[in-house]
């Protein structure tokens, strides 16, 4: 079991931030919808749905727990419109990520959003992750498009996120194509989709530098649990 850290561990949230950055191996985010319970482990990076949860008082305690048990937090409190439970894109929302970053290792905003600016402008200030994050439920766009997306959000932020519905082989094609591209900073490409799901393993192997599981309840169509996903990604490893 990890040490209790006593103090802000920013040796610890550079380390994440250089193993990101510097893309040594994929990471697993294991999303968390509930504050109510413990967190037991399973994942590289726990993700706070902050939109799903209940939104207790002490929300930002409970994940510097997590965070003081040996984990890095990732909070994020998505849109509706994105695929999230917030309903406006408001000054709260704001106020919120900035209590966040205040303490917390890593946020993720959506590119879209009219406080993505203000978001990461904090996170940059503070030395922490930004993920600046591009959703698509209904399919997968043209490589053209995605990679002016990604060219945008990578100005922003410190890891661009795509994510999309695939429909079709030719949707994991471009995806695939995304990843080969040269980048300047880490990407994070997710193909969402039931019948698609081992794309999710997939993708970590040619590049995503985050992989998305769930630790209490799926948030995404396709999503493995957690301890699952980690487990393949291994086995992919080893067999590579």
């Amino acid at each position: 079991m990890p040490a209790q850290r006593t103090g802000p561990p920013t040796k610890w949230r550079l380390s994440l931030m250089n193993r990101l950055i510097l893309n040594q191996g994929p990471q697993v985010v294991g999303t968390l919808s509930s504050l109510d319970g413990s967190f037991r482990g399973g994942c590289d990076i726990v993700e706070v749905r902050l939109d799903k949860t209940s939104r207790p008082a002490d929300w930002l305690a409970r994940c510097q727990a997590i965070e003081d048990g040996g984990t890095p937090v990732l909070l994020t409190v998505r849109l509706r419109s994105e695929g999230g439970d917030w309903e406006t894109d408001d000054h709260r929302r704001l106020k919120i990520y900035e209590q966040g970053l205040a303490k917390l290792s890593a946020v993720d905003v959506e590119l879209r959003s009219t406080i993505c600016a203000a978001v990461a402008k904090e996170a940059k200030r503070l030395g922490k992750v930004c993920i600046v994050s591009y959703h698509d439920f209904q399919g997968t766009p043209p490589l053209g498009e995605l990679a002016s997306v990604v060219a945008k959000a990578q100005e922003i932020g410190t890891v661009a996120k795509i994510s999309t519905r695939i429909r079709s082989e030719a949707d994991v094609a471009i995806l695939r194509s995304l990843l080969e591209r040269k980048w300047d900073q880490p990407l994070c490409v997710i193909g969402m989709g039931e019948e698609w799901r081992q794309t999710r393993v997939l993708f970590p192997t040619l590049g995503s530098c985050l992989s998305y599981g769930y630790l209490d309840q799926p948030t995404a169509p396709g999503q493995w649990p957690a301890a699952e996903l980690m487990r393949q990604l291994q086995s992919a490893r080893a067999k590579s």
